[in-house]
């Protein structure tokens, strides 16, 4: 009977470990994303004279693109950051959110400095909407049905 506890026991933590290194890959990869997802962000409101289409429906399709951009960035980084049962660590998500918020305003603000780009109000809110969005949306998907 020992030897059967032990033998179940020690399974347990072997499959336990490897859970353990899926969650922890999981983790830098989505590290990782977030990184390479803020790069390409700055990257695309760095290209000079970039034109957009002007077709209007009640707003601009631009608006669209801003917010869907934050919102990638923001279920990435709740991705990384969250636990296995989709909790931040204690007081991070409002750091994150602020941290998204500064992005999303800087990005908007250092195109005044490229050439043939201005800045917007209005990008710059559908990139703090894109960002808050995400982060409420993802955490609220993640808690209710992907979360152990």
């Amino acid at each position: 009977m020992l030897f059967l506890q032990s033998s179940v026991q020690y399974t347990y933590q072997k499959s336990q470990k490897s859970i353990d290194m899926c969650y922890t890959k999981r983790k830098l990869i989505f590290l990782w994303l977030s990184i390479l997802w803020a790069i390409i962000i700055i990257s695309i409101s760095s290209i000079p004279h970039l034109s957009t289409p002007r077709i209007h429906i009640g707003f601009r399709l631009d608006h669209i693109a801003h917010f869907g951009m934050y919102f990638v960035l923001a279920v990435f980084i709740i991705l990384w950051k969250t636990d296995k049962h989709g909790s931040f660590e204690k007081g991070q998500y409002a750091v994150f959110i602020l941290l998204g918020c500064v992005f999303a305003i800087v990005d908007e603000t250092h195109q005044l400095w490229i050439p043939g780009r201005t800045f917007s109000w209005q990008d710059m809110l559908s990139n703090v909407l894109g960002f808050t969005s995400g982060m409420a949306g993802i955490t609220y998907v993640y808690k209710r049905y992907l979360a152990n």
